[in-house]
């Protein structure tokens, strides 16, 4: 399944008083993930598909280790699922750097998490299915 991946450096303001990234961040980076996913299959979503929302269904995170201030991540987002009107992105966020001192059976990974974004109909908000071409690219190897 198509994938993609980003490099963050997290900013002081993704911040909250104790020094770690506040869980809404890490959705922000999910989200910032997924859309370069979209651009890499040639539909960047805001010039794709005018007639079609694309609302996003479902989001969860699980957060494995701290993320803090200025720590560098890599958020690597793949396409988990396709249905008949929906999809699944999956993403796996990781330390990039090597400053964070890891025993030898501890990962890398701070946190995974999973979007279902379903394709609507802008007139009936109503789920429709996907356009083929989209459908082609999420499903290819």
């Amino acid at each position: 399944m198509p994938q993609t991946s980003i490099q963050i450096r997290v900013p002081f303001i993704d911040t909250d008083p104790s020094g770690r990234i506040h869980f809404t961040a890490m959705f922000r980076y999910m989200d910032i993930a997924e859309h370069e996913l979209m651009r890499s299959l040639g539909f960047p979503r805001a010039t794709s598909f005018p007639d079609i929302e694309f609302p996003r269904v479902h989001v969860s995170c699980d957060y494995r280790r701290a993320v803090c201030y200025d720590d560098e991540l890599t958020i690597e987002a793949r396409i988990d699922h396709v249905g008949r009107s929906s999809w699944s992105v999956v993403f796996t966020a990781y330390y990039t750097s090597e400053f964070k001192e890891l025993g030898p059976d501890e990962s890398k990974s701070v946190a995974t998490g999973k979007v279902t974004i379903v394709a609507m109909d802008k007139e009936t908000e109503r789920a429709r299915t996907l356009p083929d071409e989209l459908r082609a690219v999420l499903v290819a190897d």
